[in-house]
């Protein structure tokens, strides 16, 4: 890839060169310098270097296959795990029920139910005050404290001797686990490794220690590793890169460049430390960012059908309670990943998200009309309904991080998101038709496509008003820290 982007891969529009120079030093004032994105100021000072035309030369396909294999062999594999343990570690309770924990505390009545929804409380009241953490402090240290302290907290649990150690336990863990779901989206891949670990067990014999006092132990100490792994290794973001380049040439600014302005086509930017109140304003009166809130909540109160159905059909057909990461799980993690990547290839997130939604309607129906009896006919509805996960990847990561600009809105809008996420997941036990809220999911998400398109088709008259008269302020637009409503050039994934 040169500097020529044209077509945006995540966007529907062409997408103007980047410029030789996207910021001007000379423009760039110590004001500037607080309100624009941190991209502007690493710009300028390369742009003052007596080697800037070197640094700032159009760069090479084979330049940037080196700067994106660093990044993924380095930095994604890392956020990845992150991901993975607060997964794993949030739904290890369900399995220990099943290795004793139940009769060990002696829970009694609803106190299980409690004790498993107790998470979701502190994650909805954490998730704030941590998503501004998150803006004012390197990404890589927050996640890293994140992710070791609830590996303590799992690690903790083990030791609990009642149901009061375990609500402790589990609020603080939902405090850690709320700011992991801030910067990342959840792994499918949890239930998969909860499944082999759960399997595992089942060939330990207790001695000293019950199988679901080891269940945690084991997973607080992954949790722990991961998240000193995290802390250490993570940048803050590209310009402060340096493991991210190359841990033996720490000053490896050309590649540095490569990273920050190869991302210049989709107008998100990068990151400001400063929180803006009138983005967080235009967050919470954009009405896109209530409709993500409901679609992820959608998405989310399946959640709890599905693993009641998964235990009713496997109780019924399988001898072994623990199947090693059995094909269902999977499949959800396999579907989210295939629907993902057609979203991306085909830059119809909306229809592709439909189409996710379409496939588990399908599923339900199907379990809900043919008979127990038919065993193979009802375990084929539920492998088909373990795609219920796509639709949140997408809306959740892909759409969510393509369409929201300015960090200070992207903090919010990502909070409000991820309410959404725990409000599904207290209110999806209550719910006991999966037919019409999956109709109603089609719904929310056809009218978020079509306020993209409008807004799309005002912004292509904004661009040429704003071309008339455009500012010659020596910065691009996209190190402004804009919001998406703000930006002319901003164009929404639809």
């Amino acid at each position: 890839m040169s500097t020529n982007l044209g077509i945006d891969e995540e966007k529907n529009v062409q997408q103007e060169e980047v410029k030789v120079l996207d910021v001007n030093p000379a423009d760039l004032t110590e004001e500037k310098l607080e309100i624009y994105d941190v991209a502007a100021a690493f710009l300028a000072e390369v742009a003052k270097r007596p080697n800037a035309a070197e640094l700032l030369a159009p760069w090479t396909p084979e330049e940037e296959r080196a700067v994106k294999w660093k990044i993924d062999l380095i930095v994604m594999p890392l956020i990845w795990l992150a991901n993975l343990m607060s997964g794993t570690d949030k739904v290890l309770l369900g399995t220990a029920v099943t290795f004793g924990l139940r009769t060990d505390l002696k829970l009694v009545g609803q106190q299980y139910s409690w004790a498993n929804s107790a998470i979701y409380f502190t994650c909805i009241a954490i998730v704030f005050p941590q998503s501004w953490i998150f803006q004012k402090f390197p990404i890589g240290r927050t996640i890293g404290f994140n992710v070791f302290c609830y590996g303590l907290t799992t690690f903790g649990t083990s030791a609990v001797k009642s149901f009061a150690g375990l609500i402790v336990c589990r609020l603080f863990l939902g405090a850690f686990e709320g700011a992991g779901k801030t910067g990342m989206a959840f792994s499918t891949l949890s239930s998969v490794v909860n499944g082999l670990l759960s399997f595992a067990l089942q060939f330990y014999n207790p001695g000293p220690i019950a199988r679901w006092r080891l269940l945690f132990i084991l997973m607080g100490c992954f949790s722990v590793m991961v998240g000193t792994a995290n802390f250490f290794v993570i940048p803050a973001n590209p310009a402060e890169a340096w493991a991210i380049i190359d841990p033996l040439i720490p000053q490896n600014d050309p590649q540095k460049v490569i990273a920050i302005r190869r991302t210049s086509s989709n107008q998100t930017g990068v990151m400001n430390h400063k929180i803006k109140w009138n983005q967080i304003k235009e967050a919470l009166l954009d009405v896109k960012t209530w409709l993500i809130f409901i679609i992820l909540e959608h998405s989310q109160w399946r959640s709890y059908r599905l693993q009641l159905a998964h235990r009713t059909i496997f109780g019924l057909y399988c001898q072994r309670g623990h199947a090693p990461g059995d094909p269902y799980r999977s499949n959800s993690w396999v579907s989210s990943l295939a629907f993902a990547r057609l979203a991306t290839k085909t830059r119809q997130p909306t229809l592709c998200t439909i189409a996710a939604v379409l496939v588990c309607l399908t599923g339900t129906i199907m379990l809900k009309e043919i008979p127990r009896s038919n065993k193979g006919g009802s375990l084929a509805a539920l492998f088909i309904m373990y795609c219920y996960w796509a639709p949140y990847i997408i809306f959740g990561s892909s759409i969510l991080y393509a369409n929201v600009t300015g960090t200070s809105k992207k903090v919010a809008v990502f909070r409000i998101s991820y309410w959404g996420y725990c409000v599904g997941n207290l209110i999806g036990p209550q719910i006991m038709s999966m037919l019409i809220f999956y109709c109603l999911s089609i719904l929310f998400i056809a009218a978020y496509g079509f306020i993209c398109w409008r807004d799309d088709k005002r912004k292509v008259k904004e661009e040429e008003i704003w071309r008339a008269s455009r500012p010659d302020d020596g910065v691009a637009e996209e190190w402004k820290d804009l919001t998406d409503k703000q930006n002319p050039l901003f164009r929404y994934s639809w």
